[in-house]
């Protein structure tokens, strides 16, 4: 029985989603955000140039399917209700909510695009990691979530600021994701290397 068809593992998997989520946006938004505003100001308060929680949408959805978009949604709600300032949540006002569904869709609708492309990149019997695929998936997704990101606030930003937005998502979604992978990785290798050394 695969993991998506097991009630039990997908309800383990979606609450160690919501768990992951939230602690990659807490170093997010603890740890790079003020490096990121240190080195280069507040380019936008709406996106981060490395966005960890990106990797989680994409390795979560490679796994589960549709059922991860709401471990990611729940993730992203209680994320941005225990790390967004008050002052932004202010600023923001609906459209920070808005922003929390198209963020949870935009793996789910990138790996369907390839699906419907006839090169399916979700986890197979095996869960053998396609690195590369993962990354090519992740592409397309933090494309469509930083089209959509810019959409939903689009009454917010300036129209001198949105292309700023759109790179600013989409570069953070992707490298976000290319470190989260090269993380779990190094994790790979330390259980592989202590499993052999037992």
């Amino acid at each position: 029985m695969r993991m998506a068809d097991d009630p039990y593992s997908v309800a383990w998997g979606m609450a160690i989603i919501v768990m992951v989520y939230v602690f990659c946006h807490g170093v997010t938004s603890y740890m790079v955000l003020p490096v990121q505003s240190y080195f280069l100001g507040d380019i936008t308060i709406f996106a981060s140039l490395i966005y960890l929680p990106h990797g989680v949408r994409v390795l979560s959805t490679w796994l589960l399917g549709w059922r991860a978009v709401v471990a990611l949604a729940l993730g992203a709600f209680a994320s941005e209700f225990l790390f967004t300032d008050a002052d932004a949540l202010a600023l923001t006002g609906y459209a920070l909510w808005l922003s929390v569904p198209v963020g949870a869709l935009s793996a789910l609708a990138a790996f369907e695009i390839l699906r419907l492309l006839g090169a399916s990149a979700y986890a197979g019997g095996a869960r053998r990691m396609n690195w590369r695929q993962l990354l090519m998936v992740g592409m397309l997704a933090s494309v469509l979530n930083s089209i959509g990101q810019t959409i939903v606030f689009a009454g917010v930003i300036s129209p001198g600021d949105q292309l700023t937005v759109v790179v600013t998502y989409a570069l953070g979604d992707l490298i976000g994701q290319a470190v989260a992978m090269l993380v779990l990785m190094m994790v790979f290798r330390l259980l592989r290397f202590t499993a052999s050394r037992v």
